[in-house]
């Protein structure tokens, strides 16, 4: 008996997970505009604005999202958007890794939780890579334009205090050693980050 290569199977669930995306969208079960909420401001497991297959072919999607943002999402990865996503504020899970160009609006703040980070862009247009699977007890978030402010999105023994990032500076994070630091990223690096993010 033959067996359908991973690619097939990853293939097969993304059209899944899009399909059943589009029904909540028009109305069908689930969260409204197939947009689901835990508790006031953080997204639910489980739904969301997409979602990849089982098998990371390294396929890169470009997202809009609602507020005219974009996002470059690996297959994997997967971005829920809360419930009031651009109303009164603009607050994302995110589990793997992507590219954001996030429009400025100082009137709602745009906030990406992460396992181990809350990330709040300050006011400007930003653009940064975050690399943050929940799989992984390290995280890094490189900052190419704009200003962040970057916290522990758990309760650290050591240290709870936010960081603030300037555009050409990175912070990483290793919850297994509770280590938070940030860096400047080296021009190589940086001029690398820029010749991927959108043209």
């Amino acid at each position: 008996m033959m067996r359908p290569s991973a690619s097939c199977v990853g293939l097969l669930l993304a059209v899944m997970c899009l399909g059943n995306l589009y029904c909540k969208g028009r109305g069908g079960a689930g969260g409204e505009g197939g947009q689901a909420v835990a508790g006031e401001n953080r997204p639910a497991a489980g739904e969301g604005l997409s979602a990849g297959g089982a098998v990371d072919t390294g396929r890169v999607e470009t997202v809009g999202l609602p507020d005219g943002s974009r996002v470059m999402k690996k297959n994997r990865t997967v971005i829920r958007l809360s419930k009031t996503f651009n109303q009164k504020e603009r607050v994302l899970d995110l589990d793997g890794e992507a590219i954001f160009e996030i429009v400025a609006d100082a009137h709602r703040p745009f906030i990406i939780h992460t396992r181990n980070l809350e990330i709040a862009v300050i006011g400007t247009e930003t653009r940064m890579r975050v690399d943050a699977y929940r799989s992984n007890a390290g995280e890094q978030v490189d900052l190419l334009e704009g200003r962040l402010r970057v916290k522990k999105s758990y309760h650290s023994d050591t240290d709870n205090e936010a960081e603030f990032l300037e555009g050409g500076e990175m912070i990483m994070i290793n919850r297994d050693i509770d280590l938070m630091e940030k860096e400047k990223l080296d021009s190589a690096e940086l001029s690398k980050l820029r010749k991927s993010v959108f043209p």
